[in-house]
């Protein structure tokens, strides 16, 4: 409550105290006496004026009290909001990675060279479509060279082995090549990562006159010791010639989604596995 209002009920108090002791003994006097009419003529009006601001007071320290406690019922429900928010994410993201776990699952049954399947369990955004480390390592049998494959087409390949994890450089990484071939025409050549931010392929062709077009599906010719053959790689997206201008160069899209990769299925490398 605020101090001039408090002071001013203090006030008006002794004032009903006082009458009311006037009044209590009013007839024990024969007549009132000065001082006793004279606040009897300031009461009377004053009386219902500080009843009500008495009332009003009060009203005022509930509603205030009533705000405050609806401003703590609203935070609290906004924090309770966001953890229904944050609780939602992490739902979203564990049906999503049990969806390409139960796809990775098919595709593992579909593959005699699939080994195991694992949980990507670590990226850094500076080398995002480079690399990914994986949950398993060479306590679950993993070991270099084994070609990463989701249901969507290859993703890479086993570079190195912890105990308990493994690194695979990704196809869009500029290191990886991969013997590539155009799946309409059978043209053969080499696909290389792109690198930086783009999740992109360059593929350059060996025939000069290499039939190729822009949406020709592009796959894994299997002529290399690590990758087996048939695996999706990408589409082509563009035609062009190469630097030196007398061969063809292509652009391809990967693919994998490997922008939200969240497992992959390790297969042997060629060299070892057998072809599907």
């Amino acid at each position: 409550m605020v101090p001039w209002l408090r002071r001013l009920l203090a006030v008006a108090l002794v004032l009903a105290v006082a009458g009311s002791v006037m009044a209590a003994t009013r007839n024990l006097r024969p007549r009132p006496a000065l001082l006793e009419g004279a606040l009897q003529e300031v009461l009377a009006p004053l009386s219902g004026v500080t009843a009500r601001m008495a009332r009003g007071a009060g009203e005022i320290g509930r509603t205030l009290a009533t705000l405050g406690r609806l401003e703590a019922e609203n935070q609290t429900l906004r924090e309770e909001l966001e953890r229904l928010r944050g609780v939602e994410a992490q739902v979203r993201q564990l049906e999503r990675e049990n969806r390409q776990l139960e796809e990775l699952l098919g595709l593992k049954q579909a593959r005699p060279d699939a080994v195991l399947a694992a949980r990507v369990s670590g990226r850094t955004p500076d080398r995002w479509y480079q690399e990914i480390i994986l949950d398993q390592g060479s306590a679950d049998g993993v070991r270099p060279d084994m070609v990463a494959v989701v249901p969507g087409g290859v993703v890479g390949r086993v570079v190195s082995v912890t105990p308990h994890s493994a690194r695979v450089l990704l196809i869009t990484d500029p290191e990886s090549g991969i013997g590539a071939l155009i799946g309409r025409s059978g043209e053969a050549g080499v696909a290389y990562g792109r690198g930086g931010d783009l999740p992109e392929l360059v593929m350059t062709l060996f025939a000069a006159s290499a039939d190729v077009k822009v949406g020709d599906d592009v796959v894994t010719s299997g002529l290399g010791p690590v990758f087996p053959p048939g695996l999706p790689i990408g589409t082509v997206t563009s035609v062009g010639r190469d630097p030196t201008g007398l061969g063809i160069q292509v652009t391809v899209e990967p693919s994998a989604p490997l922008n939200r990769l969240a497992a992959v299925l390790l297969l042997e490398p060629a060299r070892q596995g057998e072809a599907p």
